[in-house]
């Protein structure tokens, strides 16, 4: 077990002085009680107050913070962008913000690849590629604020990403810091010797985890039902199964680790298509099981986005200023809604998509005639509501109360049953509106 390090060690002079030799600038720390109050909090319910705040500059510094402060017993955390509504990004140990100095973006092969530091968002790296008729694949609503480092280190995916363009299947390879303070580029031809060399237990350790798991047809199976899903919890474990590398097992264990393996230096994506090309609708049924019944049809079309809205959100989604008309008129009692969106990049492409789909819609058992609309305030209005339901309640929440989000997964065939119990559970407990 670490030691207890000496109490002179912990002082806020000798913290000071511990970090101000890991960094070329001895600005780049600070110690006072305006810094460490100023970004403690974030948009979740956990509130730490870290005892300093350093702003490294590269991955070396990194690598000498590491050391530093493990060999201190001080907790180091990381803090890149987005709203962090889980509190993994707080602290009462040291803070290290990112979004200073991690902000290079590169673009490769006209758009094809793109290499960007952790303290970018989605969005301006978007604005770049955007020029090559590209886009990252994972497509967070909160794409303004979401910093690519919490966008992998969360496993961040999005309306239309599912499980085929998210941060897992679109890295090619990464720059990562060890806790030792080592630097492992897994795009590097000698990315296998260098772990092999300079950290031969993780090395070894991640090929003999492959073959536990290898060896193991409950694990093999277990690992296929789960990440057959929009598995966005916990460590990528898939990864020792879909790699045969230690570089690239390692790559891909850090999607999703929320920064508990390495400092993420900066990320390699293969990009995808950007698809300006949409149509949408939103499709009211008579409950959560007629909805829920409607999905694999819709799946089966080509739908991009899928989204469901219970009674409850609809009920919420009416008081939104610019709700559609369709929502505004509704007299809610058991209704769901789901929010079906194509996307292409083309206009023909995305004629053909719905020229397919029109028979799966125009058989579904909802009122009147379905309508895909491709107008742009149209699809606005749609996607307003959508996104705008959790800050509406979160909002409109008593003094003294917090809001609470996170992300749970079950299979399709589940989600009415999961959706009509989670919302007895909320009445149940007093959860109002949720």
């Amino acid at each position: 077990m670490p030691m207890t390090p000496p109490t002179d060690a912990l002082a806020p002079a000798s913290l000071g002085a511990l970090l101000t030799g890991c960094v070329a600038d001895p600005a780049q720390v600070r110690t006072d009680d305006l810094s460490r109050h100023a970004l403690a909090h974030d948009a979740s319910h956990v509130l730490l107050l870290p005892r300093a705040v350093v702003a490294p500059r590269d991955a070396a510094e990194v690598g000498r913070l590491l050391r530093a402060t493990a060999g201190a017993g001080i907790p180091l955390t990381f803090r890149s962008g987005g709203t962090s509504l889980s509190g993994q990004a707080g602290t009462d140990g040291v803070l290290a913000d990112v979004r200073r100095h991690f902000t290079a973006i590169e673009v490769l092969d006209d758009g094809a690849r793109v290499r960007v530091q952790p303290g970018v968002t989605v969005r301006q790296v978007n604005a770049r590629l955007a020029r090559f008729g590209r886009t990252l694949g994972p497509d967070p609503a909160s794409e303004a604020a979401a910093t690519i480092g919490g966008v992998v280190a969360n496993n961040s995916s999005g309306m239309a990403c599912g499980t085929a363009e998210n941060s897992y299947r679109t890295i090619e390879s990464l720059v990562a810091v060890l806790p030792s303070g080592a630097v492992v580029d897994t795009g590097a031809p000698d990315a296998d010797l260098m772990l092999r060399t300079h950290e031969p237990e993780l090395y070894a350790g991640l090929l003999d985890l492959r073959q536990r798991v290898l060896d193991d047809p409950g694990s093999l199976a277990t690992i296929a039902r789960q990440f057959a899903m929009k598995n966005t919890m916990g460590y990528s474990i898939n990864a020792l199964v879909d790699f045969d590398t230690a570089s690239q097992i390692l790559a891909h264990l850090l999607v999703g680790s929320e920064g508990t393996l390495a400092f993420l230096a900066s990320v390699t994506f293969r990009t995808v298509p950007l698809r300006t090309h949409a149509c949408a609708t939103l499709l009211v049924f008579d409950d959560l099981y007629a909805a829920n019944r409607a999905l694999p049809a819709l799946v089966a079309t080509g739908a991009a986005t899928l989204e469901l809205m219970d009674a409850t959100s609809l009920r919420v989604g009416q008081s939104l200023p610019g709700a559609p008309a369709a929502v505004r008129e509704l007299s809610v009692g058991s209704q769901a809604a789901l929010l079906v969106e194509y996307q292409a990049t083309s206009a023909a492409e995305l004629d053909a998509l719905a020229a397919a789909a029109r028979p799966v819609l125009d058989a579904l058992p909802v009122a009147g005639p379905v309508v895909l609309s491709s107008d742009t305030a149209v699809r606005a209005g749609l996607w307003k509501l959508r996104k705008g339901l959790y800050t509406s309640v979160a909002g409109a929440r008593r003094s003294g109360t917090t809001a609470l989000l996170e992300d749970v997964v079950v299979p399709v065939e589940n989600l009415a049953d999961t959706c009509a119990a989670l919302a007895e559970l909320f009445d149940r407990y007093g959860y109002e509106d949720s």
